[in-house]
């Protein structure tokens, strides 16, 4: 009987897909629509503005008008956990999730009122959906996606938007054996169950 465990266990580690834990994808490359100022890259560098400050060159892209897109493609599909972004105050963006860039769908929106900086003060404020996160916003959270592709679009504010970082984090789709594998897998089991069963008679 244990042997008949061991065997359903190692099974479902293969066929089911396993995950692992949710860490940043550092995979993912950016891709724009419409004009902006300065390098895309910087919106995926690993690199946070702090708090109330305001658009540099060495941190931030930045755009007036609602016509620009900046999409993080991870290469391949993964089960999408949180986002992390750091934006400029008072402003609206959609972030949206698609697995083939033709269908989207939206993950969440921001709104001026989110966030903590204030209008008086303006500048970057950045906001997370993981709940260990201490700039966590719970009007963000969602369910896991599975999502190759991840984007950003402003969609209302002062006209005047900048980025300064926008992150990803999951863990990559196992990707299932084919139907000849399974097959393969299972005529092993049977005649490993065959040759126990003739020892014992």
């Amino acid at each position: 009987m244990k042997f008949l465990n061991i065997l359903l266990i190692i099974a479902a580690s293969l066929f089911t897909g396993t995950y692992a834990n949710a860490t940043l994808i550092t995979e993912s490359t950016v891709s724009t629509e419409g004009r902006f100022r300065n390098n895309a890259s910087l919106i995926n560098d690993g690199i946070v503005p702090d708090e109330y400050t305001r658009w540099t060159k060495s941190s931030n892209v930045w755009w007036r008008g609602l016509n620009k897109t900046f999409t993080l493609d991870f290469g391949d599909l993964y089960n999408l956990d949180n986002v992390l972004l750091s934006l400029d105050n008072n402003d609206s963006y959609d972030i949206t999730w698609s697995t083939d860039q033709q269908l989207w769908s939206t993950l969440f929106s921001i709104t001026p009122s989110d966030g903590e900086v204030t209008a008086r003060r303006g500048g970057m404020d950045t906001m997370s959906t993981d709940i260990t996160h201490n700039e966590y916003i719970a009007a963000f959270d969602f369910s896991s996606v599975q999502a190759r592709y991840l984007r950003i679009q402003a969609t209302g504010g002062d006209n005047s938007y900048s980025i300064g970082e926008f992150q990803a984090f999951g863990s990559k789709v196992a990707s299932v054996p084919e139907p000849t594998t399974f097959a393969i897998f299972a005529l092993g089991i049977a005649g490993l169950f065959s040759r126990r069963f003739v020892k014992k008679s």
